[in-house]
């Protein structure tokens, strides 16, 4: 059952920046940004930045209230602070659970497979790995 902790660390640590390198092989490298629109036409055509700033911004909004147009209203801040925490407390307690056994703790194995997955996840959300 060691293999599959281990097996679940790595692979959450690996896969994730393996996928977005592989990622931008397959898009070609990096696409051109709102940012780099304007510095080119800052340069080069100075007299239609303005509108390009104007549609970026509609066009900004207008994907905003497509993406809340199923929300009502405001979550209770309580709300809004547990789902904050969900994610760095159950990463706390992955990394308790796997230390836990070099103080002498018996953890079951599917437990620490499942706390190795959280830490590998985590973990390798924070690796970038860029073409």
């Amino acid at each position: 059952m060691e293999w599959m902790a281990l097996a679940s660390l790595i692979g959450n640590v690996i896969v994730p920046p393996v996928y977005n390198l592989i990622k931008g092989w397959i898009s070609g490298g990096k696409a051109d940004t709102p940012e780099q629109t304007m510095s080119n036409l800052a340069t080069t055509k100075p007299e239609v930045l303005g509108q390009y700033i104007t549609g970026l911004s509609s066009w900004l909004d207008a994907q905003t209230k497509y993406f809340n147009r199923d929300v009502t209203g405001t979550p209770s801040l309580w709300v809004i602070n547990l789902r904050a925490c969900i994610r760095p407390i159950v990463t706390i307690a992955s990394v308790v659970v796997l230390v836990a056994p070099f103080f002498g703790a018996t953890i079951d194995n599917w437990t620490k497979v499942t706390a190795s997955g959280i830490f590998g996840n985590w973990l390798g959300t924070k690796i970038e790995i860029h073409p």
